[in-house]
Order: C-alpha cells, then sequence, then structure tokens
C-alpha cells in the first residue's frame, strides 16, 4: 500500500511539474503588485465582524443609519477616486433567494437612494466603474480589479454567498486555503489537487501597461471552481472598462455545498 502511495505521488508530481508556472504573477510577464497582501488585510480589517442588519431581509429593504460606508473603500484602495462630482454608494437587494448590496455612483450634489426600487425609479442603473478614476498607476489598475471583485461581497445572505472569490496574493494564501480544505466546509481537497497547488508558482498579481489597453493577471480562488488564473483587460482611457475576461481553471475543486 506504501508502495502504492508512493507512486502516486510520483506519478502526479511528474505530470505537474511541467504546470509550476501557472500562476499570474511575474513568471507570466508584467510587473509584480508587491501591496497586494496589506490591501487584502486592510480590506478584511475594514469589513471585519459585519453582520446583515435584519431589516435589509425584507422586501426593498432601505438603509437606517449605521451601515457599512463603501466610500470608506477609498481609504484603503489609495490609488483609485470617485470622478469629480459622484460619488458611491449602494442600495441593498433582496429576494427569496438571498440577499446582496448593489453599487452604483450617484451625483454627490444629490442625496443617495434609498432603496432599490428608488434606484430603479430614478432610472439610473449606473456603472459605478465608469465613475472610478485611477492614477494611471499599475497598482491602480489591480485595484480597480479588486474593487469590481470584492466590493460587493459584504451582508451577502443565502444564495449570494456563492460569491466568495478570494485574490491569491502569495504562496502563504495558497497554503493557507489547501490547510482549510480539510473537510470541516464541504469536500476536502484531493490528494492531487493539493500537489498541484502546493508547485504552483508565480501566483502573485501583476499588471501589463499597453498604450490603449491594460491587462491585469492574478490568481482567484472559489470555493466552486478552485484555482483559476484570470486576466483582465482594461481600457487605459476613461471610462476604464473591463473589455474582456480570460479565465484557466489551474486546478479544480467543488467544496459540495449548495445553499
Amino acid at each position: 500500500m506504501k508502495k502504492l502511495n508512493f507512486l502516486l505521488v510520483l506519478t502526479i508530481l511528474l505530470a505537474t511539474c511541467r504546470q509550476v508556472h501557472e500562476g499570474g504573477g511575474p513568471a507570466s510577464g508584467g510587473e509584480a503588485i508587491t501591496g497586494c497582501r496589506a490591501l487584502m488585510d486592510s480590506m478584511a480589517t475594514l469589513r471585519g465582524g459585519l453582520k446583515i442588519p435584519q431589516y435589509f431581509l425584507a422586501d426593498n429593504p432601505a438603509k437606517q443609519g449605521g451601515e457599512f460606508e463603501v466610500i470608506q473603500y477609498f481609504g484603503v484602495l489609495d490609488h483609485l477616486s470617485m470622478k469629480p462630482g459622484y460619488a458611491l454608494d449602494y442600495v441593498y437587494h433582496y429576494d427569496g433567494m438571498g440577499g446582496y448590496p448593489l453599487l452604483y455612483a450617484y451625483p454627490a450634489s444629490q442625496p443617495p437612494y434609498a432603496t432599490e426600487a428608488d434606484l430603479e425609479a430614478a432610472g439610473e442603473k449606473t456603472n459605478y466603474q465608469d465613475y472610478i478614476q485611477t492614477d494611471d498607476t499599475p497598482e491602480s489598475y489591480f485595484q480597480f480589479v479588486l474593487l469590481a471583485l470584492k466590493g460587493n461581497q459584504f451582508y451577502l445572505d443565502w444564495h449570494a454567498n456563492y460569491n466568495d472569490t478570494q485574490v491569491v496574493c502569495d504562496k502563504t494564501d495558497v497554503n493557507d486555503i489547501i490547510a482549510s480544505l480539510d473537510g470541516s466546509f464541504g469536500y476536502r481537497i484531493s490528494l492531487g489537487a493539493r500537489v498541484r497547488a502546493t508547485l504552483l508558482r508565480g501566483v502573485g498579481p501583476s499588471v501589463v501597461v499597453g498604450e490603449q489597453t491594460v491587462e491585469v493577471r492574478l490568481v482567484t480562488f472559489t470555493k466552486w471552481g478552485g484555482f483559476y488564473l484570470t486576466t483582465y483587460s482594461i481600457s487605459r482611457s476613461s471610462p476604464h472598462t473591463i473589455q474582456d475576461v480570460q479565465e484557466k481553471n489551474l486546478i479544480p475543486y467543488e467544496c459540495g455545498i449548495m445553499f
């Protein structure tokens, strides 16, 4: 039995050695983003301990004061800002399948909308990303993607908890993710997937700034899919539209949990 296990591991190692540079960082080209870990920690601290207000779990819920304010993101994402004259806020969407925040931009001279119905009645389903400014540094485009990925990952209810995408900053993140897949939430990670994840290299985010387009490359993880290499193509001129997203599933994993 020990010999069979050894042969199995050896086979996995040999198959995986061809793929050890499949990450999103310097091994894939571009400028490495060295501040990823500090950003993730600051985002986690900013939203730490948030609990869904019970009054949000009703039809067309309205804010009552004291809720998390998304404008605080700009204290962490310091290479981003709102276009002059605009502010960032959210309304809460709730239905029979769960609930989540809907971010929007609005003229700062007007009061924010209280409910999703108010936002719809105003005819302004504004794509808030069109009103986000970068300072044209590689870090700013990474932060732009980070806001798009994780800006609405709070106050998630029921099915909305599928939105769990995590940005992988370094090998420590990979090791922590592997350790967390111990069967305490869903299926335990398989031996083959564990070995392949351990051998991933160049997993940190990187950015390639071109004349007209910026590519942001990063490795992400979700418990409903596994590790992905994701490349975002963003227009360098304002508004910074995400023109294309390419995903490559590096290491499949499914926790098996259904909300």
